[in-house]
C-alpha cells in the first residue's frame, strides 16, 4: 500500500509540474506577444512580467505541498486558459492593424451598368450593346476596364462618347445606349439628380482599377510635428470604395507639445483638383472620387502648399462602430436642436453622451442647425475631439480588442503599423492630455458648373481666402511649439455674404 501511495504522490506531482511547465510556455508567449505588439510602456511590461512570474512560481511551490497542490493545479489551469486566450486575442489584434495601416494603394471600382428591366443577367448577354462612356472625365480608368471587358469576352465594344455625366446618364434611360460604364464612386453624384438610378439600374459587372498612391513620409509622430487628412466618405461598407468625401479635416499634430489643430473645409468648396481637372473647378467632395490623393493634393493647393503627411479615411459605418466600442463619447453642441430624420434624435446645448448613431446623426444633420453647412462641419469637428479624447483615456486599452474589431473593414490609413503602435504607446506613458482648437473655412454661396458633372449648375461654396489665410498662420503657429488657445479660434475672419 505503501508503494501505491508514493506512486500516487509521484504521478499527482508529475501532473502538477506539467501544467506549470505548460503555464510557463504560455507566460513567455503571451509576455512576447505584449512586446511585439509594443502599446504599453515599458514599465507596464516589466510589471505584468513579474506578476506572472510571481504567479508561476507559487504554482510551482505548491506542487511540492500535500494540501496545496489541487489549488495550485486549478490556477495553473485557469492561468493557461487566459494566458492563451490573451495571447491569441493579441495576434488577431495585431493582425487587424496590419489590415487599416499601410495602405498605398487605391481601388477605383468601373461597374457596367443596365437598366433594371434589361434582359441581360451578364457582361457576356450585353457584348453586343452601345456602351455610353464619358469623352473626358475618367477616361483613363475607362480605357482600362474596356480593355479588360473585351479582352474577356473577345469583342470589340460599341462605344457611344458622351461629354458629361449627365447626358450619359440620360442617355440610358432614353435607350440611346443600352449599357453604360462608369465609376462607382459617381452614384452618390448621380442620385442627387437622378433619384431613382438606384432602383432603375442594376450592375452587370465590376472591374477594380488599383492604382498605386505616392508612399508616405516616414516620420517619427512621437517627436515631429505632422498632418493628418481624416476623409469621411459617403457610403457604409466597404472601405475601400473611392467615394465622396463629405467630411475634409486636417488634424495638425504636435506631439511635443500636445497641440491638435482640427481643419475643416467645406464640402462644397469651389476649387480645382491638381493633375484632374486640368484647371476647371469642382466641389472638394467629388475630389474623393479620384482617390484619396487628389483629396490631400487639392487640400494641400489650397492651404499655400502645405504638406498632408497621411490620411485616415472612415465610412458612415466606422464612425458608428468606433464610438460604440470605446464606450460612446461626449460632445459638445452649440445649440440644442433635433434631427431632421428619423429617429429624431434630440440633443441639447452644451455637452451630450452619444452612442455611435447618435453621434453620427449629430455630424451629418445640416437642417435642424443654424448656420447649415457651416455648423456641420463644427459638429463633425465636436464628434473628432470627443473621440479623440476618449481614445486618450484608458479605454484604448481595456477596450482594445473591441476596438481593433470595430474598425476592421471600416478605417484605412497610411500611417504605417509602427507608427501606429508608437502613438498608441507614448500616449500610455505620457497620459498627458491633449489641448485641441477647431478652426473652419468659410466661404460665399455660388452656383457654378463643376467638372465632374457638368450638365447642370450645382451649388458651391466660393472660398473666402482671409480665413485660408487665417488658417495657415494658426497651422505655422502648432509647427512652432506655440501653445493655441480659444483666441486663436475666435480670432478668424467673418466671412460676409453678398
Amino acid at each position: 500500500m505503501a508503494v501505491k501511495s508514493v506512486k500516487e504522490k509521484d504521478q499527482k506531482h508529475r501532473i502538477g509540474l506539467i501544467l506549470a511547465l505548460i503555464q510557463l510556455i504560455l507566460t513567455v508567449v503571451f509576455v512576447g506577444f505584449i512586446c511585439v505588439l509594443n502599446l504599453l510602456a515599458t514599465s507596464y511590461v516589466a510589471i505584468i512580467g513579474v506578476v506572472l512570474a510571481l504567479i508561476w512560481l507559487i504554482v510551482l511551490l505548491t506542487q511540492f505541498t500535500n494540501k496545496m497542490h489541487i489549488g495550485g493545479k486549478v490556477v495553473s489551469i485557469l492561468m493557461c486558459v487566459v494566458l492563451g486566450f490573451g495571447a491569441y486575442y493579441m495576434v488577431h489584434a495585431n493582425s487587424m492593424i496590419e489590415g487599416i495601416t499601410s495602405a498605398d494603394y487605391k481601388i477605383d471600382k468601373m461597374v457596367v451598368m443596365v437598366m433594371k428591366n434589361d434582359p441581360a443577367e451578364t457582361l457576356n448577354d450585353a457584348a453586343s450593346y452601345k456602351f455610353g462612356i464619358q469623352s473626358v472625365n475618367e477616361r483613363e480608368k475607362t480605357d482600362k476596364a474596356i480593355s479588360e471587358i473585351e479582352s474577356k469576352l473577345d469583342v470589340t465594344l460599341d462605344t457611344v462618347e458622351f461629354d458629361d455625366l449627365n447626358s450619359q446618364i440620360q442617355a440610358l434611360y432614353d435607350g440611346k445606349v443600352q449599357a453604360i460604364i462608369i465609376n462607382e464612386g459617381m452614384k452618390g453624384l448621380i442620385e442627387d439628380h437622378f433619384d431613382t438610378f438606384s432602383d432603375d439600374t442594376k450592375s452587370l459587372e465590376d472591374i477594380e482599377i488599383k492604382t498605386q498612391v505616392e508612399k508616405a513620409r516616414d516620420l517619427d509622430v512621437t517627436k515631429d510635428t505632422f498632418n493628418v487628412y481624416i476623409s469621411g466618405i459617403d457610403v457604409y461598407g466597404d472601405i475601400s470604395t473611392n467615394s465622396r468625401s463629405d467630411v475634409n479635416i486636417i488634424a495638425t499634430v504636435n506631439p511635443q507639445t500636445r497641440q491638435v489643430l482640427l481643419t475643416t473645409t467645406p464640402r462644397d468648396y469651389y476649387v480645382v483638383f491638381p493633375n484632374v481637372t486640368g484647371g476647371s473647378k469642382d466641389k472638394l467632395t467629388h475630389a474623393g472620387i479620384y482617390g484619396v490623393d487628389c483629396s490631400m493634393s487639392t487640400l494641400e493647393e489650397l492651404y499655400g502648399g502645405i504638406d498632408i503627411d497621411y490620411y485616415v479615411r472612415v465610412n458612415f459605418s466606422g464612425v458608428e462602430k468606433i464610438i460604440d466600442a470605446i464606450g460612446g463619447i461626449t460632445v459638445h453642441s452649440d445649440y440644442a436642436f433635433t434631427t431632421h430624420l428619423a429617429p429624431y434624435y434630440s440633443f441639447q446645448k452644451g455637452d451630450n453622451e452619444m452612442d455611435g448613431k447618435e453621434a453620427l446623426a449629430f455630424a451629418r444633420d445640416r437642417k435642424s442647425v443654424p448656420g447649415g453647412e457651416r455648423q456641420r462641419g463644427k459638429n463633425q469637428q465636436q464628434v473628432i475631439k470627443g473621440m479623440i479624447k476618449k481614445v486618450c483615456s484608458p479605454a484604448i486599452l481595456t477596450n482594445y480588442t473591441k476596438i481593433m474589431k470595430a474598425v476592421s473593414g471600416c478605417i484605412q490609413t497610411n500611417l504605417s503599423d509602427e507608427q501606429l503602435k508608437a502613438l498608441v504607446k507614448d500616449q500610455t506613458e505620457s497620459g498627458a492630455d491633449w489641448n485641441i482648437v477647431s478652426l473652419s473655412a468659410d466661404g460665399k454661396n455660388a452656383r457654378e458648373y463643376c467638372y465632374s458633372y457638368q450638365g447642370k449648375s450645382l451649388y458651391v461654396m466660393e472660398p473666402d481666402y482671409d480665413t485660408i489665410e487665417y488658417i495657415e498662420k494658426v497651422m505655422q503657429k502648432v509647427y512652432d511649439g506655440e501653445i493655441l488657445t480659444e483666441e486663436d479660434e475666435k480670432g478668424m475672419p467673418a466671412t460676409q455674404e453678398d
